[in-house]
């Protein structure tokens, strides 16, 4: 084991940590194993801080112990930062789901993943996807937490077009601050009892980066309770939390932002850009594509959302004349 770390930490790999892969829960998780990193959790989490060009500003949250079940944390998702941000977010121990399976093991981040405590998941897997959840169930039955994205991808590129996967993209729009959520951790909730903590990073990039993180009150799932109506709950908090957080730390006058002459269309999607080129490999021949992340399925939407090419379709059937042209405006129609 010591000469593999050794030939990882040479090669910046991750394959000594290749048992994690595993389905079989007994073979990458243990009692042991759960109480050693909440005692070393602490000191990692100040390291992961050094991995960020965020200064984390972590708000006040409810302090009151509740039972020894572990917390089911569930954080938003826009960038990479969120890993290491969430992690202190939370301001306490918690194994963090990971989806990337290159990620984990052609790169140095599946030793430090290891470190923390991690649950691989290859997303495409039906036996993985049941297996990570069997392994989130071990961990929260002996006292550990759990930090899982349920939004499932960055919710950066979506503009209620449909996406292939769904007859129309109910699920997110780029305007949306919380994108639909699974509810496998929703499920978790209800069969063991653990509470579920929505937890939000809201990055600020004006001046300094910073992001400013809240972590919610606990929500319990009942064992009557419906799961979808629990989703839309936890989604409607977790847009709350967001919200305050934007108008407490983010109020800008939009003629300040645009000083520059540059509009913030032009500086979002520079920032889009900006995020998605940082997580490029060139060595392992590893960009991230959105759209290709995407490909995850979400639960269904029982009253769907008009998408913007349906709402606009009339547009391509009418006669444009000098009197009706406004109604090709972009600001008017949200078309590209």
């Amino acid at each position: 084991m010591l000469k593999n770390v050794l030939s990882d930490l040479k090669n910046g790999t991750s394959h000594s940590v290749e048992y994690l892969m595993s389905n079989n829960v007994e073979d990458t998780l243990s009692k042991k194993g759960i109480k050693i990193r909440k005692i070393f959790s602490p000191l990692l989490r100040m390291i992961y801080l050094t991995q960020t060009k965020y200064k984390l500003i972590r708000e006040p949250y409810n302090t009151k112990k509740e039972d020894k079940k572990g917390k089911i944390f569930i954080i938003n998702h826009r960038q990479a930062d969120d890993i290491v941000l969430g992690a202190n977010a939370v301001d306490e121990h918690a194994y963090i789901v990971f989806g990337n399976d290159k990620l984990v093991l052609e790169t140095s981040s599946g030793l430090g993943l290891w470190a923390n405590g991690m649950i691989a998941l290859k997303r495409d897997n039906k036996v993985s996807r049941k297996s990570t959840y069997d392994k989130m169930k071990y961990v929260l039955e002996n006292g550990g937490n759990i930090i899982i994205y349920s939004e499932g991808y960055w919710n950066l590129d979506d503009d209620g077009i449909t996406d292939g996967i769904h007859a129309s993209d109910a699920h997110n729009s780029e305007c949306w601050l919380i994108q639909d959520i699974n509810i496998g951790a929703i499920r978790l909730a209800k069969e063991t009892g653990c509470p579920i903590i929505p937890t939000i990073l809201h990055y600020d990039e004006v001046g300094e980066k910073r992001c400013y993180s809240k972590r919610g009150d606990p929500i319990y799932v009942g064992k009557d309770d419906d799961i979808f109506v629990k989703k839309d709950e936890i989604m409607d908090e977790m847009n709350t939390i967001y919200y305050n957080l934007m108008e407490k730390h983010s109020f800008y006058l939009r003629e300040k932002l645009e000083s520059d002459g540059i509009s913030l269309r032009e500086k979002w999607i520079a920032l889009k850009k900006e995020l998605i080129d940082a997580c490029a490999i060139p060595s392992i021949g590893y960009e991230l594509d959105l759209l290709d992340e995407k490909r995850i399925g979400k639960a269904k939407v029982s009253n769907p959302v008009i998408t913007n090419e349906e709402a606009f379709k009339h547009l391509d059937e009418i006669e444009i004349k000098p009197s009706n042209a406004y109604l090709l405006s972009k600001r008017l129609s949200g078309r590209k």
